[in-house]
């Protein structure tokens, strides 16, 4: 499998970097991949799979780093004397800005030729990807491959344990304060800076997209907004839902209400990583995907 690190703008210029691959003669749609919470575009060995299944169908595929990736990280931008960094990583990702990310890696895509893709997710990816499609209706999209969505504010609760209305303020006014860069010890896998958790966890009409342990009483409608076609994919094993993974495979069948069709894979003996499952995983992704 040939393909090439790449250094692609996000739409305020930061810096992000990938992997990116193209089939022998081209491709009209590309599969783009955004990594989940305190990942990066390689970790994931179901990564590699996945590429190698969606170049066979003829399809090219981008994995990239977004701002937030691995547990901190130094963002460039600019060149020369005019270089920025600027600090990020998941314990100082601010949600929203996926937006801008996702954005500029699709952008990209477009400007190699690639006019429709799917965008895939894994984990927080899966919000991240979600939230995109929902708020900016790309129309190069085709479909969306949501690997092990999660369910953040559950998570974070069964975790915790701890009142969230009361970490959420605390952090609000820090960051009112001009403090959001201070680190709260308010994530279940990387302490999260205050602005990351204001932004995370302070609006959950935009970032709880998962709601799994509400049952049907959640709220679902970034979800049902999508009119794509969907994948979704669990393990068996340690996935990031706290109800049994049949109940939120079912959820999400039903409340992904507008899709055009709905996928539900449950890989039995996975964890959320897909460790020895990489071929499973990447021979749905490549049914689902269409060149």
């Amino acid at each position: 499998m040939c393909g090439e690190l790449v250094r692609i703008e996000a739409e305020d210029g930061l810096e992000l970097v990938g992997y990116y691959a193209v089939p022998q003669g081209g491709a009209r749609r590309a599969v783009l991949h955004t990594h989940g919470l305190a990942g990066n575009f390689y970790e994931n060995r179901f990564v590699s799979s996945v590429a190698r299944a969606v170049l066979e169908k003829g399809l090219a595929f981008l994995a990239c780093n977004n701002r937030g990736h691995d547990y901190r990280s130094d963002n460039l931008s600019g060149s020369g004397v005019g270089t920025e960094v600027k600090l990020g990583g998941s314990s100082f990702d601010v949600f929203d800005e996926c937006l801008l990310d996702i954005g500029g890696c699709a952008a990209f895509l477009e400007e190699q030729g690639h006019f429709e893709i799917y965008f895939a997710g894994h984990s927080l990816g899966t919000n991240k990807t979600v939230h995109y499609l929902s708020e900016r209706r790309d129309p190069r999209a085709v479909g969306a491959v949501l690997i092990s969505p999660p369910d953040m504010f559950g998570l974070r609760e069964q975790a915790l344990g701890d009142s969230l209305d009361e970490v959420v303020s605390k952090a609000r006014k820090q960051v009112a304060d001009g403090a959001g860069e201070t680190l709260m010890e308010a994530g279940y896998v990387v302490p999260f800076s205050a602005a990351t958790v204001s932004a995370l966890y302070g609006d959950p009409s935009k970032t709880d997209i998962f709601p799994f342990r509400l049952g049907r009483s959640g709220d679902y409608s970034v979800l049902s907004s999508l009119r794509l076609p969907i994948l979704a994919t669990f393990g068996t094993v340690e996935e990031a839902v706290t109800v049994p993974v049949r109940e939120a495979a079912a959820l999400m069948r039903e409340e992904a209400a507008s899709s055009a069709r709905v996928e539900v894979l449950i890989v039995e003996g996975a964890n959320h990583a897909y460790f020895g499952f990489e071929e499973t995983l990447a021979g749905a992704v490549a049914d689902f995907v269409q060149s």
